[in-house]
């Protein structure tokens, strides 16, 4: 049975990716990785990958005036809450076009168009890719430049993670999660086997990682708190604790601060050469996580 961990924080900087980087690269299970932030994908600058797919995303559909059969009485443009139209005047009147980055896909104007002059098209919204890694394959994706992200993006490189794991008989799959509690976190977490919530020592902290395990109560996954940066503010640890106990949590581990680490990452030599004493910490945080997966 294929389980899925999924890794998020309420907050970013927490430090979730380069902890889900180590966890996994030196996982005996080989999973197969799934980076649901779309927004801005940070596990492919973790790992040396080779690209092996390239498939286009479509996210929505958008509005296109048929300039042919258009009549230019105008409605479109009355009833377009988004503004989506764009009026350019001519000798004879005026004529209609659509903003594709502002249209929200509603169909309200091509239902209303009296002459049909309107119809909905697909809308390139951005790609999704598969990669190899030493570790495993890796699923991940980026949007296009001012798209909108709704959660469908995440929730298409999850069924692909899905769909790799079954075809190549791996039995986890390990997904790096956006930060926050928006569609995209709740397309990450839906139908996971386990949460793993990663915070830092602050107010805010421990505000955003609260936050998001009520997201992950409602939604029904059992979830663990892992306290990142801890010896930057060690009186933290026990209202972290406490708060994440609140909310059905248990706090399964805590990591030092490792001043080395973003320099590592930035170098790309995270997963290759880690800074010392983070292989060891990962190795007890992942044996307490696993414990926590429901039978």
């Amino acid at each position: 049975m294929t389980r899925q961990i999924a890794v998020v924080s309420g907050k970013g900087g927490t430090g979730k990716t380069s902890l889900a980087a180590l966890w996994g690269a030196r996982n005996a299970k080989r999973p197969v990785f799934v980076d649901a932030d779309v927004d801005a994908s940070n596990l492919p600058l973790a790992f040396r990958h080779t690209l092996r797919e390239r498939h286009r995303f479509i996210g929505r559909e958008v509005a296109v005036v048929d300039q042919a059969v258009c009549t230019e009485c105008g409605v479109c443009t009355d009833l377009c809450r988004f503004g989506a139209f764009i009026t350019r005047e001519n000798g004879d009147g005026a004529s209609y076009e659509v903003d594709p980055l502002a249209c929200e896909g509603c169909t309200l104007c091509s239902l209303a168009c009296p002459s049909h002059a309107i119809s909905m098209v697909p809308h390139e919204s951005g790609d999704w890719f598969v990669s190899d890694t030493p570790y495993g394959p890796l699923v991940h994706a980026q949007l296009s430049i001012a798209e909108g992200n709704s959660g469908k993006l995440g929730t298409q490189v999850r069924r692909a993670g899905e769909d790799l794991a079954e075809e190549e008989n791996r039995d986890l799959i390990l997904i790096d999660g956006p930060p926050g509690i928006g569609c995209q976190t709740i397309a990450a977490l839906t139908g996971v086997d386990l949460a793993v919530v990663v915070t830092e020592p602050s107010a805010s902290g421990r505000h955003d990682m609260a936050r998001v395990l009520a997201v992950i109560a409602r939604l029904g996954v059992p979830a663990v708190v892992i306290l990142n940066k801890v010896d930057l503010a060690p009186a933290q640890e026990d209202p972290i604790r406490l708060a994440a106990a609140q909310h059905g949590a248990d706090l399964v581990g805590t990591v030092p601060f490792v001043p080395e680490l973003p320099r590592a990452l930035a170098m790309g030599t995270l997963i290759e050469s880690p800074p010392p004493g983070l292989v060891s910490a990962m190795s007890v945080l992942w044996a307490r996580i696993w414990s926590h997966l429901p039978d």
